[in-house]
C-alpha cells in the first residue's frame, strides 16, 4: 500500500477512535462538573472525586469543569454538579430537553446563586445554609442530613453528601438494569397467537 494512503487511513482511524469507542460503550454516562476555580481535568477534588466509585458501580464517567469546554456534546443519564458546576448541570439538562433528548437525572451540591429552575422531573439539590434552593428540585439541607458545619468548598467531598449522591446513582442504575432485563425477557418470550375460531370436530364413522 502506498505510504500516502496508509497515512490517510491512520489519520482517519485516530480521529474516529474516541467516537467509535464511545459508540461501543453501552454503559450509561455520568457527567461530573466541578465548580469555580477548578479549571483543570482532575479526579480528586469536588464532585470529580466520585469518578472512581461511579466507574466501579458500572457507569461511564466524564469529568469536566463548570465551563464544559470538553463535554458540551455529551448526553448523559446523570449530571452531578457542585456550585457553578451545578448551574451548568441545570443549563445543560435544559438544552438536552429542548433538543428532544432523554431527560437526565440532576444532582447538584450547593448550586450557585442565579441557577435556573430544574428542567427535569428527577432533580435533587443538596444545599448548605446561605446557599439557595433550586426551584423545581427536591432540596435537601446537607447540614441536617449529616454534613453539619461542612463549608461550601468541602461539601462535595464530604462523606455524607457523597453517600447520598451515590445512593441516588445506584438506584437509577438498578432501574435501568431492571428495565433492560424486562425488555430482553419480553423479546425472548414465545409469541402466542390465539386461533380465530374453534376447530370443527371430525365426525367419527359408525
Amino acid at each position: 500500500m502506498p505510504r500516502r494512503i496508509l497515512g490517510i487511513l491512520l489519520a482517519v482511524a485516530c480521529l474516529a477512535g474516541p467516537s467509535a469507542a464511545r459508540a461501543q460503550d453501552t454503559r450509561p454516562t455520568v457527567l461530573l462538573l466541578d465548580g469555580l476555580f477548578i479549571y483543570v481535568h482532575q479526579t480528586y477534588v469536588g464532585v470529580s472525586a466520585l469518578a472512581p466509585r461511579l466507574e466501579e458501580m458500572g457507569y461511564r464517567v466524564v469529568v469536566d469543569t463548570h465551563l464544559m469546554a470538553r463535554t458540551g456534546t455529551e448526553e448523559p443519564a446523570v449530571i452531578i454538579g457542585h456550585s457553578m458546576g451545578g448551574t451548568s448541570a441545570l443549563k445543560h439538562a435544559a438544552q438536552m430537553v429542548a433538543a428532544g433528548k432523554p431527560a437526565p437525572v440532576i444532582l447538584t451540591i450547593d448550586a450557585a446563586f442565579g441557577s435556573p429552575p430544574c428542567p427535569v422531573a428527577r432533580c435533587t439539590n443538596y444545599f448548605s445554609p446561605g446557599f439557595p434552593k433550586v426551584e423545581g428540585a427536591e432540596n435537601v439541607d446537607a447540614w441536617q442530613a449529616g454534613a453539619f458545619m461542612v463549608n461550601h468548598a468541602m461539601l462535595a467531598t464530604n462523606e455524607t453528601v457523597q453517600r447520598l449522591v451515590l445512593q441516588k446513582a445506584a438506584a437509577l442504575l438498578a432501574e435501568r438494569q431492571a428495565a433492560e432485563a424486562a425488555r430482553r425477557t419480553a423479546e425472548l418470550a414465545p409469541s402466542f397467537t390465539p386461533p380465530t375460531s374453534a376447530p370443527v370436530p371430525t365426525p367419527r364413522p359408525r
